[in-house]
């Protein structure tokens, strides 16, 4: 055998030794995703090597078998490279992953057909075989998608360290073993390097670079099962696989060396096979306590990475379950139960448990002998220590009972100073395996105490600032802010179900509070929440919506259920005011206003704004009443409600039409502009379902949307060219001074909303408030479209009348930018079917908003 053919077999083994060593230590850990993927390109290295040199040694079932499983493990590796670094970063890209995969898949279908690389043929040259394959020009595709491949996982790595989530120093390795393999890999099929086993010398490389990354870097996180089964598995393994590597060399040596001694070669063989096993035992033990355990300095590194993670969390359930999985990594084989202290009830909780079989509704008081010891030890110790002292013989038989039933052997108490706010306690889940912690460990699990102490100390302040920023201080309901966070995530859950919302406005609270002072008044709010509490139960969440306002979600759950619950507690208020002894009182009363969803509302911004209006709608129709939001045109309260609000402004009129008329004066454009805005958006809101109450204030707000524009100069009114920053800014502020005026028409501040929402857009990028979607008031959408459609469609002082169809197609095209898109197309397919008649001046006029 040449010198060739000996590095052809050696190299290969060396390397088939390494990567299997690998293979079969993370093999007999335990597993997670991370971990799997690691295991599975150790295989595609074991393949890689393994195959390589059973073709060489030409075992069953055949070379072509081998080199098949051999190319096989090559072209696996790159895919396994990116999947690893796409596991361990974590990274959320799934459709790249999959057609990663798809690519590679189809790559070694092609590759079994023989497409890049035939089968290898042996040919002898002078004294020396060897195996030679033929090269196909299209083998360039798998390098090429190696490259990218590679480079994408390159990428991944990047952005993973750039992003702060890991150290560069930890990919290092792995990234000089895969760029040393796939340089030689590449180079193994030029005709120079045929000779050399460069591909299998580089896989060595990389096993060497993957066991520093272990070693030193800690990448992949293997766990042992602290057992020497597997040590010993893996030897034999190891041995096994150079017995059948060297066997013939082997056998070789010991017939030319040893001929006289032939009889005893199975006993000779059978010895220095059972000495390499244990030799190799030894090694494989001694490597692997290097990668799973690492003695002190592993301890140090968790109990940091420990501390890191809890700081950067202010949750206590996070830090109990970042706790928790410490615990469960740290200490195998214990069952921890963690005993939280409640200030409400002064007792230590049991809120977490490492095996959930433990976990259950547990406390100790914090009087309890097994406390008051442990607050005076303040260190972690041995429960038969405990039972060594005074307090174990004060507690009651079936307190030392439970403890027994418990199996504990271990007690960690959390102190703060000289306070306890949390304790462990640990016992076997083998209690044939018992044996005392050493001293380090002990120290270690008091460092833990320590550090979870200050969290947890952390934790309790800003939960009880947290506490303060949800809760209204007077009624203890929650506030307003907060409740729009709880009516989110019931919207979220009650997404394809029912969603109803209540909300409960006192009449005349301001009057009875005057005549029988604030007190009285904080006292029946203080009545009034509590009985609503009681009333609502768990079937809703009820918060203080304002000063004398209450509101109420009720998830999963139809308007009756609202309505009835209104009933009951109107039926309270009577009887607490009729019961206060002084007749005087009994004219405090409520109304309440209901909306649903879906069938009246489509978000919760609508839900709210609908309740409120029914609230309006109730008060104008008497006050103490119970009104149901519903778009039904025919309701007879909404009816009512529109009478009063068309009366109300009919009795305006005439001052309304005098604003206009002054703006007039200024901008011969804005008197009808605004008729015809308010045309143009009420019969857009009748087409949306809206009823007929919140029709009517569509169209108020349409007449009154551009008053403000009194008090805008008449130079940038009437201007011809285009606006400075400055003069638009001016133009701007005609919404506020808009607002001004409206506050003292005589009841007419529902408008305000829609007047206020009207130069908003949908992408957020309007003013004044710069609010987007759907929390812009839907007649301020309404406004916005048929303002916008009546200014295209007039001639302004800077520009030509639009074409109805090429303004409608502006409108089209801005759908889901400035507009509403729902709205904008029913906008559009009412003034295509001629359901809106378009007033398009023939006479150019000046702007009613200049162009900028």
């Amino acid at each position: 055998m040449t010198l060739n053919e000996r590095l052809f077999i050696i190299v290969p083994l060396l390397s088939l030794l390494c990567n299997l060593f690998l293979f079969l230590t993370a093999l007999s850990t335990k597993k997670d995703r991370l971990v799997y993927a690691f295991i599975a390109l150790l295989g595609a290295f074991t393949m890689w090597s393994g195959g390589s040199l059973f073709m060489r040694l030409q075992l069953a079932p055949g070379s072509p078998f081998w080199y098949m499983v051999s190319i096989t493990g090559i072209f696996l590796v790159p895919f396994l490279v990116y999947n690893f670094i796409y596991r361990f970063t974590a990274t959320k890209a799934p459709f790249s992953h999959i057609v990663q995969g798809a690519i590679w898949l189809v790559i070694l279908l092609l590759n079994a057909g023989n497409v890049f690389i035939t089968d290898p043929h042996m040919v002898t040259v002078g004294h020396e075989t060897r195996f030679e394959y033929g090269v196909s020009p299209l083998v360039a595709i798998p390098i090429l998608m190696a490259v990218y491949t590679l480079l994408a996982s390159w990428r991944l790595a990047y952005k993973s360290c750039r992003n702060g989530q890991t150290d560069i120093a930890q990919f290092r390795p792995m990234l000089v073993g895969v760029a040393v393999m796939f340089a030689c890999t590449v180079s193994a099929v030029l005709p120079q390097m045929v000779s050399l086993p460069v591909d299998t010398f580089s896989c060595m490389v990389n096993a060497c670079c993957l066991y520093y990354m272990l070693y030193r870097r800690r990448l992949v996180p293997l766990r042992s099962f602290a057992s020497n089964g597997p040590v010993f598995a893996i030897a034999l393994i190891c041995a096994s696989v150079l017995l059948v590597s060297c066997y013939r060399a082997a056998d070789a040596f010991y017939a030319r060396y040893f001929a006289n001694f032939m009889p005893y070669k199975t006993i000779v063989f059978s010895v220095a096979v059972s000495v390499l096993t244990v030799l190799l035992f030894c090694l494989v033990r001694r490597l692997m306590t290097a990668i799973l355990l690492k003695g002190a300095e592993q301890q140090n590194e968790e109990l940091r990475r420990f501390s890191t993670d809890v700081n950067k969390t202010l949750s206590m359930n996070a830090l109990l379950q970042l706790y928790r999985d410490y615990l469960q990594h740290t200490m195998p084989g214990y069952t921890a139960r963690i005993f939280v202290l409640d200030s409400r009830t002064g007792c230590y909780e049991m809120r977490d448990a490492t095996e959930m079989s433990v976990a259950c509704r547990d406390s100790f008081a914090a009087d309890d002998p097994l406390m008051v010891w442990l607050k005076s030890r303040g260190c972690c110790s041995q429960y038969a220590e405990f039972t060594r002292s005074r307090y174990f013989r004060a507690l009651w038989q079936k307190e030392k009972d439970r403890l027994d039933q418990m199996r504990v052997e271990l007690l960690l108490p959390v102190m703060s100073g000289e306070e306890m706010t949390a304790l462990t306690l640990f016992s076997r889940q083998d209690t044939a395996a018992r044996r005392a912690l050493s001293q380090d460990r002990l120290s270690m699990l008091d460092s833990v105490a320590a550090v979870l102490a200050i969290a947890l100390n952390n934790a309790s302040l800003y939960e009880a600032l947290r506490k303060k920023a949800q809760f209204d201080p007077l009624t203890g309901l929650y506030n307003r802010s907060y409740f729009q966070e709880v009516l989110q995530r019931d919207f979220d859950l009650a997404r394809h179900d029912q969603l109803t919302v209540l909300i409960i406005s006192f009449d005349d609270f301001r009057l009875y509070n005057e005549l029988y002072g604030a007190a009285e008044g904080d006292r029946i709010l203080k009545r009034f929440a509590n009985a609503l509490r009681v009333l609502v139960g768990s079937r809703g969440t009820v918060a203080r919506y304002s000063g004398k306002e209450f509101v109420i979600s009720f998830p999963f759950c139809a308007p009756d259920t609202a309505t009835d619950c209104a009933e009951q507690a109107r039926q309270w208020l009577r009887r607490e005011v009729v019961g206060s002894g002084q007749t005087t009182r009994r004219f405090l009363t409520f109304c309440a206003g209901i909306s649903s969803y879906p069938t009246c509302a489509r978000s919760v911004e609508e839900l709210l704004t609908y309740a409120g209006m029914a609230v309006y709608s109730a008060k104008n129709s008497g006050k103490n009443r119970v009104c149901l939001y519903t778009p039904e045109p025919e309701d007879t309260r909404i009816a009512k409600s529109y009478a009063s609000k068309r009366a109300l402004a009919d009795s305006c009129s005439s001052t309304i039409f005098a604003l206009t008329a002054a703006i007039d004066a200024k901008d011969h454009y804005t008197f009808s502009h605004s008729q015809h805005v308010a045309e143009y958006a009420a019969a857009l809101a009748r087409a949306a379902g809206l009823d007929a109450e919140h029709i009517e204030i569509v169209r108020q707000a349409g007449l009154l949307h551009d008053i403000g524009k009194i008090g805008t100069p008449e130079t940038i009114l009437s201007k011809t060219g285009r606006l400075t920053a400055e003069e638009y800014d001016v133009i701007k502020q005609h919404v506020e001074d808009s607002i001004s005026m409206i506050r003292y028409l005589p009841s007419m501040d529902y408008v305000i909303p829609s007047v206020l929402g009207h130069h908003e857009r949908w992408d957020g990028q309007g003013y004044p408030r710069g609010i987007a979607g759907e929390q812009i008031p839907i007649g301020a959408r309404c406004l916005c479209l048929a303002d916008s459609f009546d200014a295209m469609v007039s001639r302004r002082s800077y520009k030509d009348a639009l074409s109805v169809d090429r303004a409608l197609q502006e409108i089209e095209d801005n759908l889901g930018s400035q507009f509403d898109p729902r709205l904008g197309k029913l906008f559009i397919d009412l003034v295509r079917s001629g359901k809106i008649q378009v007033h398009a001046d023939a006479a150019p006029e000046p702007s009613s908003e200049p162009a900028r």
